[in-house]
Parts: C-alpha cells; sequence; structure tokens
C-alpha cells in the first residue's frame, strides 16, 4: 500500500513537471576497473583488460533530478573470467554541475554456470558534469559497488572506480 501511494505520488508530480523541463540525453563513454591504489601504484599495467564500455540514457525530470539507465559491457569478462557480462544498471541522480547518484544494477551473461543473472548489487556515484557544446556534456565519476545498500555509507578505496562518459542531449 505505502510503495502505491509513493508510486501515485511520483507520477502526479511528474505530470506537474513542465514539459520543457523535461530533456533527454543519451551518452557513450568508459569504465576503468581500477582503485585509486592500483592507479597510484601501477598507472599503466593492464588498462586495456581493465576498460569496460557504457551506454547511458539520462532524462532529467527538474534541473537537478535525473533518471540514468545504463547498460556496461564487459568485452573481456568480469573478475577475469574471460565471460562476456552485461551489467544493467538504474541510477537517481541529484545535483547538475556536480552531483551524487544511487543506483542498482545486475551482471548478466548467457554463459555463467548458475543462472544468467546475478543479485542485484547497489551502487554510489559522484561526480561532474561538464557542458562542453550546447548539446554535449562531459560526464566523469567515481563509483562504489556493493552487495548491500549499508555498505556504501562507508566507502572503501579497494571497491571505488572511475569512468567518465559523453552524453549529447536530444
Amino acid at each position: 500500500m505505502r510503495a502505491t501511494v509513493w508510486g501515485l505520488g511520483l507520477a502526479l508530480f511528474l505530470a506537474a513537471a513542465p514539459a520543457a523541463a523535461i530533456e533527454s540525453r543519451v551518452g557513450l563513454g568508459l569504465h576503468l576497473w581500477r582503485t585509486p591504489k592500483d592507479l597510484r601504484d601501477h598507472p599503466g599495467d593492464g588498462v586495456e583488460q581493465e576498460l569496460t564500455g557504457l551506454i547511458s540514457y539520462q532524462l532529467v525530470l527538474l534541473r537537478p533530478l535525473k533518471v540514468e539507465i545504463d547498460l556496461e559491457y564487459f568485452p573481456n569478462g568480469f573478475g577475469g573470467t574471460g565471460i562476456v557480462f552485461v551489467s544493467p544498471q538504474a541510477f537517481i541522480v541529484v545535483g547538475d554541475r556536480w552531483y551524487a547518484a544511487a543506483g542498482v544494477g545486475w551482471i548478466y551473461s548467457d554463459q555463467q554456470v548458475e543462472g544468467n543473472l546475478s543479485d542485484v548489487f547497489y551502487l554510489a556515484r559522484v561526480g561532474a558534469d561538464l557542458p562542453v557544446r550546447s548539446r554535449l556534456r562531459f560526464d566523469v565519476f567515481a563509483e562504489e559497488r556493493a552487495e548491500s545498500a549499508g555498505d556504501l555509507t562507508d566507502p572503501r578505496g579497494d571497491a571505488i572506480t572511475f569512468a567518465a562518459v559523453l552524453r549529447l542531449r536530444l
């Protein structure tokens, strides 16, 4: 019942938002799966195996509030497995130029032994979404993943990674 009331409230809020404030953005990016310690100690080692591709869609609801859906592609496998994975992710983003985001994601592969979809993981992100041209933005961020939402309240340097996305406003 409570979730229904919240969902109805959100739907009414979005319906009341001015249509001119809503915009869509699509983007492509790279995620570097190296921690700050790895980058400091071994800056150039194995970078090509630790890069993943990102496809991103953002819906700007109101200027400080966005909804983002990403699809991350692991061509070299996740965790050194060599099996190709994709990871759908969804975020609520608060902020404009400087922002914070919270989200959830899964890891999917049709070659996994025990089911195709992993358990849910939780994500926290801080970043800068910088305008490059009138319709082009450059988003650079640090991200942490955890198995439970509570683990995100205590950031660990060995779980933080970095990414960049170039977005085009439609």
